[in-house]
């Protein structure tokens, strides 16, 4: 049997879909297994592991090897850890290069990905710096359209994306742009002079910091953006842009690097 102990009873349990996940985490431990020894070692009737097993075969997660009747699992089981994969980049990639970063310029760094029309602070490094403004690592939400991050994503995806998230942003909040004092064109016209630069720098709406931050691109595609934030009271944005631009643009290229290098490693390991 699979499961040590009897699962409690849930009004929302759909009881196919556990079996079919025992069924592949059975597989997963044993070298294949035939039809019958499938039903005694899930606890099922033999038509039973069969409809089970043959739905799983059509989906392409396992194959029935001719040579001894046994079902085994497929490549494609690995597409189901693919999101949980993705997450290895921030421990074992991003934050080694952001400390790196963060002990040399001392203010805190961020990865920031894009959630439609906001964008999503991933990690940063404010637990190290002595500048920190906040105590937490990440999970919050920050403006896509009026953050250096945002901007910087903006100013680096495909153009029908850009365009589409600027539209869902101001159908969400259509007096975005008037509010701070800037117009579409304005706002364009700002995303093309960091399309130039290579990084944005900002003071962030209403909170009492400023940001710099730059592109990580992957593949030619904006992968997550990097920052570096800072208060207004220490430095002005030219000597933020000044100090920080550089620093911050070698690291974006070396995670960029980096994460090229990883994905080949995983596409590897899925053709295997």
């Amino acid at each position: 049997m699979v499961d040590s102990e009897p699962r409690r009873p849930d009004s929302f349990s759909v009881r196919s879909l556990e079996r079919g996940l025992d069924i592949l985490s059975l597989l997963n431990r044993h070298n294949g297994l035939t039809v019958t020894e499938t039903a005694e070692q899930v606890g099922l009737p033999r038509p039973t592991a069969f409809r089970l097993l043959r739905t799983l075969e059509r989906l392409g997660y396992i194959f029935r090897d001719d040579a001894d009747k046994k079902y085994r699992l497929t490549a494609q089981v690995r597409s189901l850890s693919h999101g949980y994969d993705q997450e290895e980049w921030l421990p074992k990639i991003a934050r080694p290069i952001m400390v790196e970063v963060c002990k040399k310029i001392l203010w805190p760094l961020t990865i920031v990905t894009n959630m439609g029309s906001q964008m999503l602070v991933r990690d940063s490094t404010h637990d190290i710096s002595p500048f920190a403004m906040w105590r937490h690592r990440g999970g919050f939400k920050i403006p896509l359209l009026h953050t250096a991050a945002g901007q910087v994503y903006l100013a680096y995806c495909a153009k029908d994306l850009r365009d589409a998230l600027i539209e869902q942003a101001l159908q969400e909040d259509p007096q975005s742009l008037s509010r701070h004092g800037t117009t579409m064109q304005a706002f364009q016209r700002g995303l093309e002079r960091i399309d130039v630069d290579g990084y944005a720098c900002l003071k962030v709406p209403d909170q009492n910091h400023c940001a710099v931050a730059t592109p990580v691109m992957v593949g030619g595609e904006v992968f997550s953006v990097m920052g570096v934030s800072f208060y207004p009271t220490a430095m002005t944005l030219k000597q933020a842009a000044d100090s920080f631009a550089q620093p911050l643009k070698d690291a974006a290229q070396k995670l960029g690097k980096a994460l090229t290098v990883w994905r080949a490693e995983r596409a590897a390991e899925d053709n295997d």
